[in-house]
């Protein structure tokens, strides 16, 4: 009997894994485990394979949030090192893929059902172009998709969320200052975030004197929703505004005219917000370069890096 192979998605927060038959596409025991459970990356593989009771695998295919190199390299939001020979030995896998998160969401995109994505706005090519997916979680990442001469697709890692944060209106700037330490580089992160909402939120309340409500970024994202408190309204609106330039930025940089994808898991939480306010407006609003045709969509799959992680085994 041939050996399963094992897909996995591995955050600053939570990994999540799956397994899937030889061959197919299909994800299924699907469990999520939080890092703060574990001391390292080789811990939380062997517990979930432990779980599910496999003694040995045949390929596994993680993606994580880091750069990747050859040797030795580290998560980017945890301090975790992603070590090869270790990993490969704890997962008792005969082959070991690693990719970037954002290189498995990017492999994902053509295998995307109609389902799972809302669209904001823009038009579909109707030729093969270059598609980009990008969207804050615990960091904010990003990757390209390029259409191959022969047919395919090639997946490009980038670093978005170290930009510099796009500010314009004198209110952005002075929030982003009051939001910067000195001698730092406000990187685009440091905002578009999960820990970016509660930083705006945080600095807004003292800029205005108050002393902050609320603690955590859900409860912040909770009463913006609702609009039961002032400051949290204010937050997710720079937010948005932020987001959608940037978003704007990089397809504008990366000619994106297959479309933009916001993934992870603030924007489903906020489609409707996306929908109704300025995100699209501020998308297209980039001067003399025209961006109304290209399409921009959300992203509702729950683990649509498996599909990417899936497609790297069977490439």
């Amino acid at each position: 009997m041939a050996k399963l192979n094992l897909v996995g998605d591995i955050g600053g927060t939570n990994s999540r894994f799956g397994l899937v038959e030889p061959g197919s596409m299909t994800v299924t025991h699907i469990e999520r485990l939080k890092n703060d459970d574990f001391a390292s990356l080789e811990e939380v593989a062997a517990a979930y394979l432990e779980r599910q009771g496999i003694a040995a695998l045949g390929t596994a295919a993680l993606d994580v949030a880091g750069i990747v190199t050859e040797d030795d390299f580290p998560l980017t939001n945890r301090d975790w090192m992603v070590r090869r020979a270790p990993l490969k030995a704890a997962l008792k896998a005969d082959r070991l893929i690693i990719l970037n998160d954002f290189q498995a969401l990017a492999m994902s995109l053509p295998y995307l059902d109609a389902a799972d994505l809302i669209q904001i706005g823009g038009e579909a090519p109707d030729k093969p172009s270059v598609k980009l997916v990008l969207g804050p979680g615990t960091g904010l990442g990003m990757a390209s998709l390029a259409p191959l001469p022969q047919g395919g697709w090639m997946a490009l890692p980038g670093e978005l969320g170290h930009v510099t944060l796009p500010v314009v209106t004198q209110e952005e700037f002075d929030l982003r200052a009051a939001m910067t330490e000195p001698g730092t580089v406000f990187e685009s992160e440091f905002a578009i975030t999960g820990g970016g909402l509660h930083l705006i939120y945080t600095t807004l309340a003292r800029m205005a004197g108050r002393k902050p409500a609320l603690e955590t970024p859900e409860a912040i994202l909770k009463a913006a929703l609702a609009g039961s408190d002032a400051d949290a309204v204010r937050t997710l609106d720079h937010f948005i505004i932020w987001l959608g330039r940037l978003a704007g930025d990089a397809a504008m940089m990366m000619q994106a005219q297959g479309g933009v994808y916001l993934a992870g898991g603030i924007a489903p939480s906020i489609v409707g917000e996306l929908q109704k306010g300025p995100f699209r407006h501020v998308f297209e609003e980039k001067g003399r370069l025209d961006l109304r045709h290209v399409p921009l969509y959300v992203i509702m799959d729950e683990y649509p890096a498996f599909k990417g992680c899936a497609a790297a085994l069977i490439s």
